[in-house]
């Protein structure tokens, strides 16, 4: 990472917008933010509040904006905008609303900063990561979504302190999927520590059938129950955008299960986007990885893959 031009830019500046700003500076990912926002004073106020923050940390430029062209030059943009989830809604449906947000996102970002490599976290982020790319001019790699590494991390979390072992060296599974309710986990590739799941042994009391199904539900319901509790969730995907914007700043080469065309191997077409594990570096997309999976898991990407093409096809209905 070069110190003199790491700029970020942060189209947003809600709850999630503003959080991974902060996060941003907090981590000292970059050297400049960007935090733009339709409506200047919103941006301003965040911003402020951000910046305040500086002189107890190290030294890092928070701008403010409403101006698309001040976001020329970012090496990533991160795209939080969109109306958020209510209540009682899936992520699928705030998709009408926000699919023509993030087209003309996508065209004021190929006007501005063609080379930026463009991160949505917008939701539905799987399909509207798909209506960014097919907006979109710039190369394919350098564009993708959070995915499924939120759901990842939490169900990594859980399952580490289930099984006494550290959730970040030792425990090796993926959510991969919709980010969202037809998302599933890896069963059958999920290592702990170099030895596979099914042999690793259990604490008592338990079996891992139980522990299978008990970490299936917690992780698709655990945005919901977050929301429910405080009004929505911005605090992991800030932490989650922070990594991936590291990953690509310092090439990295890290494995995260991101939003991207499924590539032929996994059996689901050529267009369908969703979250499946891709190294990333400092050209975005470096290479999508093709995981292993069972027959069972196969229909389960299948049946994911047929939600979001349902989804993605009922904006032409």
């Amino acid at each position: 990472m070069s110190s003199k031009t790491s700029k970020v830019g942060v189209i947003g500046a809600g709850n999630v917008g503003a959080d991974v700003a902060n996060a941003l500076v907090l981590l000292c990912k970059c050297v400049t933010v960007v935090l733009f926002d339709r409506t200047l004073s919103k941006a301003e106020g965040q911003a402020w509040d951000i910046e305040d923050s500086i002189p107890l940390l190290q030294e890092i430029e928070i701008i403010p904006s409403s101006q698309y062209e001040d976001l020329a030059d970012c090496d990533v943009i991160v795209v939080t905008v969109g109306v958020q989830q209510k209540q009682g809604q899936t992520r699928l449906d705030t998709l009408s609303d926000n699919a023509q947000i993030i087209r003309s996102t996508l065209k004021e970002l190929d006007r501005v900063a063609p080379n930026s490599i463009v991160l949505i976290v917008s939701n539905p982020v799987d399909v509207l990561t798909r209506i960014a790319i097919a907006t979109s001019t710039r190369a394919e790699n350098l564009i993708f979504g959070s995915g499924t590494v939120l759901d990842t991390a939490r169900l990594r979390y859980q399952l580490g302190k289930r099984l006494n072992v550290s959730s970040k060296q030792d425990v090796h599974v993926y959510v991969i999927g919709e980010h969202g309710d037809s998302e599933f986990v890896v069963w059958s590739s999920a290592f702990i520590g170099g030895i596979p799941l099914a042999e690793f042994p259990i604490p008592q009391g338990a079996t891992l059938e139980e522990i299978q199904q008990e970490y299936v539900e917690l992780t698709r319901k655990r945005g919901y129950n977050i929301s429910e509790r405080k009004g929505n969730t911005s605090y992991g995907i800030s932490i989650v955008v922070c990594q991936l914007v590291d990953a690509i700043l310092r090439d990295e080469k890290q494995i995260f299960p991101v939003s991207v065309r499924a590539d032929s191997n996994y059996g689901v077409g050529s267009e369908v986007v969703l979250g499946l594990p891709c190294i990333i570096g400092s050209t975005g997309i470096e290479r999508q990885l093709v995981l292993p999976r069972n027959a069972h898991e196969q229909r389960l990407l299948e049946e994911s893959a047929t939600k979001l093409n349902q989804a993605y096809n009922s904006l032409c209905d």
